[in-house]
């Protein structure tokens, strides 16, 4: 986050993005509203809750409202299913952003998925490897159907090979709707010598 942001972070009063509440980015009331979502499959997903109410709203904000300042407290929420995971005997080595393409980030401001998996890796206690790059940029998923999802996004990421050479890495992103963006970034950490990747995001489309 540049210097702007977080001086502008400092100065503004948050507001609750679920209820609009002053005093935080994310009330705790709002945070009791979240159920955790749990997928298993050959990308186990994990999600803070549904993409609805309250979430939805905060996912809303922080991608498009310019509000920077929730990635702390939406990837506070994403952490403690890291937590989960780790405790229930789940091994991860590094957390990796699912990134957004350069421009839509400058055109943003910030990328979002690049804060969440910052503010996970810091709470988890574990490296941050940001080693996966979007190089297609696209038309932005949400204009799209289901099909057109899994196409726009093929092969849009890359790392460097062996860049995650025998790690198992949880690689983080806000939104799992079709779960074509993830599919296509577990991919390219396979293919840069990740051993075994799980998801984690702020909210899942169910």
């Amino acid at each position: 986050m540049d210097l702007a942001l977080a001086v502008r972070d400092v100065l503004l009063v948050p507001r609750c993005a679920g209820c609009g509440e002053p005093g935080s980015w994310f009330c705790f009331a709002c945070r009791d509203q979240c159920e955790p979502v749990a997928h298993d499959g050959r990308l186990a997903l994990r999600a803070a809750g549904p993409h609805a109410g309250p979430l939805r709203a905060a996912v809303r904000r922080l991608k498009y409202g310019g509000e920077p300042g929730l990635a702390e407290e939406l990837g506070a929420l994403v952490a403690l299913e890291v937590a989960r995971d780790l405790a229930g005997g789940v091994t991860l080595d590094a957390i990796v952003p699912v990134p957004l393409h350069r421009l839509r980030a400058a055109a943003r401001g910030y990328d979002q998925a690049a804060l969440l998996a910052r503010a996970v890796a810091l709470r988890a206690g574990l490296p941050l490897r940001a080693t996966l790059h979007r190089i297609r940029g696209g038309r932005p998923q949400v204009e799209l159907d289901r099909a057109a999802r899994a196409a726009n996004i093929r092969g849009a990421f890359v790392a460097e090979a062996g860049a995650l050479r025998g790690l198992r890495v949880a690689i983080v992103d806000d939104v799992a709707t079709t779960g074509a963006t993830l599919k296509d970034a577990a991919a390219a950490a396979r293919a840069a010598g990740a051993r075994a990747v799980r998801a984690y995001v702020v909210a899942v489309e169910e």
